[in-house]
């Protein structure tokens, strides 16, 4: 007869044996459903990645139809807007590719345009009375006297006979350095002093990213403002060299006194852009009134440079 000893062992036994076949059981299970929501959050996942990429493939393609418009538009809103004017691009290291591409864009609206571009040699040798002498010759818009900058090797010059220029854009590259500050500051003065015209642009190149926090340093005070109405400039533009500051550059130099362009301006154009008239940026003070643009004629970058 079997043993109530064996009895009890082999009831363990099963109780044990049931115990784990439960167990496996129930990782096995588990493990099927949680492969289940796996599978689910994958295929979410793949979802949401697809529907992304059909966004994104979307916003590119009105990007580039947007860019597409603006390279047509422009010619149109800039046509005759500096007609009969002679323009003085005057730009400091790091301005870039901004340089050319505002020139086109004064030459678009019917300018007859001069280059200045200063060189890394300036910022060197400059300090205030050589940045002084430098913007009256300049100012002065002698042909001897700009070209005699190109002779120095401050300045490589695209300036044609008989030309005299009554306004300027001054573009600098956000973080210019003291002496690039020096050099501005000159130029203004000295522009006011003659009644010449003068915008201040800070400059960004097309493939370059735009900073809203670039101009927001010490260099940018320090250009940007001054004791009295010798430093003030009528117009400041941001983003020179993409297409709302170059639209914004041509009309402040038609005579629309504010602050434009990229952020921080508040606005990329004077309100009454569309007109030819005259508005002040919001937060930027003054307005006058003054009609531009008479008729369409091409104006051209000059193309003789001074040695």
């Amino acid at each position: 007869m079997m043993s109530l000893r064996y009895h009890v062992v082999s009831l363990a036994a099963v109780i044990v044996a049931l115990g784990i076949g439960m167990l496996i059981g129930a990782t096995v299970v588990g493990d099927r459903g949680m492969m289940k929501q796996q599978e689910l959050l994958i295929s979410r996942l793949d979802a949401d990645f697809e529907r992304l990429v059909g966004d994104r493939d979307q916003l590119l393609a009105e990007v580039e139809m947007l860019r597409r418009f603006a390279r047509e538009a422009v010619p149109h809103l800039l046509a005759g807007r500096l007609y009969g004017q002679a323009v003085a691009v005057v730009t400091l290291p790091g301005a870039g590719e901004a340089t050319s591409v505002i020139a086109q864009a004064c030459a678009a609206a019917g300018a007859q345009v001069t280059v200045v571009e200063f060189t890394e040699d300036a910022l060197a040798r400059a300090g205030s009375s050589e940045a002084e002498v430098w913007a009256r010759a300049v100012a002065s818009s002698d042909l001897a006297r700009v070209r005699s900058l190109s002779a120095m090797g401050l300045a490589k010059v695209k300036m044609s006979e008989g030309t005299r220029y009554n306004s300027m854009v001054v573009a600098a590259a956000p973080g210019v350095s003291e002496a690039g500050v020096q050099i501005a500051r000159a130029l203004i003065r000295e522009s006011n002093r003659r009644g010449m015209r003068a915008v201040l642009g800070w400059a960004c190149g097309v493939s370059d990213s735009w900073n809203a926090d670039w101009p927001a340093n010490a260099d940018f005070a320090a250009l940007s403002s001054g004791s009295g109405q010798e430093f003030r400039w009528p117009a400041q533009v941001y983003g020179i060299g993409r297409t709302p500051g170059n639209i914004a550059a041509v009309l402040a130099l038609a005579g629309a006194e504010g602050v434009f362009g990229l952020p921080p301006a508040s606005v990329f154009l004077p309100q009454d852009a569309a007109s030819g008239g005259q508005s002040s940026g919001q937060g930027s003070g003054q307005s006058s009134s003054q009609s531009s643009g008479q008729s369409s004629g091409q104006g051209s970058v000059q193309g003789s440079s001074g040695r």
